[in-house]
C-alpha cells in the first residue's frame, strides 16, 4: 500500500511539469515591444534623447555634384554647443571644404576650427607644461 502511494505520488510529480509545458505559450522576445504602453514609453525616451542631441549638436553640409569635367566640391560645418543652443550661443566649431579634380588627381582639403567668441581674446592657461 505504501509502495502504491509512493508510485502514485511519483507519477503525479513527474506528470505535472509535462502537463504544464504542454499549455505554456512559446516565448516571444518581441512581446515587450509590441505592447502599447512600452512602445509609447520607448518612443518618448527616444524623442527626448534626440531633442537633447539636437540642442547640443548642429551639422550642416553641401555637396556639389560638379561640372561636366567631373570636378566635385563640398562643404561641411559642425557646431557643438556645450551648454545647449537654448541656453547659450557659445559653441565650438569645425568646418571643412574639399575640391576633387579627377583629371589631374588633385585633391584639396581645408579645415578650420573655432573657439567660442569669449575665449578668443583670453590666452589659454595651463597648470603644467606639456
Amino acid at each position: 500500500m505504501v509502495r502504491a502511494i509512493a508510485v502514485g505520488f511519483f507519477l503525479m510529480c513527474m506528470a505535472g511539469p509535462v502537463w504544464a509545458a504542454a499549455e505554456a505559450e512559446p516565448f516571444n522576445p518581441d512581446a515587450p515591444f509590441q505592447q502599447g504602453l512600452t512602445t509609447n514609453l520607448l518612443r518618448s525616451l527616444l524623442n527626448q534623447a534626440f531633442d537633447k542631441l539636437e540642442d547640443h549638436i548642429e551639422i550642416m553640409g553641401k555637396l556639389d555634384s560638379g561640372d561636366v569635367k567631373g570636378d566635385r566640391q563640398g562643404h561641411l560645418q559642425f557646431k557643438f554647443y556645450p551648454e545647449g543652443k537654448s541656453k547659450s550661443d557659445h559653441h565650438l566649431g569645425a568646418e571643412g571644404w574639399f575640391h576633387v579634380t579627377p583629371e589631374g588627381g588633385q585633391q584639396d582639403w581645408h579645415f578650420k576650427f573655432t573657439l567660442p567668441k569669449d575665449r578668443k581674446n583670453t590666452p589659454l592657461q595651463f597648470e603644467e607644461p606639456l
